[in-house]
């Protein structure tokens, strides 16, 4: 019997510890696995973070085949920078751009599609706000 009333006090108090730390953790933040971040809204621009690519590089100079550039805005810690207005630089030559998406969302994210009627190899550049990206992409209209 004595056996019996120990083994019932120590279920008890197992029980208490185990809801005790139930409500701990549903009350506090707690990740057991890491997850994405929201990106910033605000944010100070880091130029060397910042890139920009041409999918695909070439494409033919028939005025219909596109290049689109895609321009990432990103801060320091890597995260997109919205609300930047981007314009895109042609260093020579001159093609047709449309601005899909020149205002950068909250991923940082600008998207342009190019053309030309003139066959021939171009640098693009961005640029935001008077800076100019250090990188740029070289396409080629065939």
């Amino acid at each position: 019997m004595r056996r019996q009333n120990i083994l019932l006090i120590l279920g008890l108090l197992i029980s208490v510890v185990i809801i005790f730390l139930s409500v701990l953790l549903a009350i506090s933040r707690t990740s057991w696995f890491g997850h994405a971040q929201e990106p910033t809204r605000i944010g100070s621009l880091s130029l060397e973070n910042s890139y920009l690519f041409a999918s695909p590089i070439s494409a033919y100079s028939d005025g219909e085949t596109i290049v689109r550039i895609t321009v990432f805005l990103l801060d320091d810690k890597g995260l997109g920078v919205s609300g930047q207005n981007v314009v895109l630089k042609i260093a020579s030559g001159s093609l047709n751009i449309n601005k899909i998406q020149p205002l950068t969302d909250s991923f940082g994210r600008a998207i342009f599609d190019l053309t030309s009627t003139v066959s021939g190899d171009y640098k693009v550049s961005a640029d935001i706000s008077g800076v100019t990206l250090p990188q740029e992409v070289s396409i080629s209209f065939l």
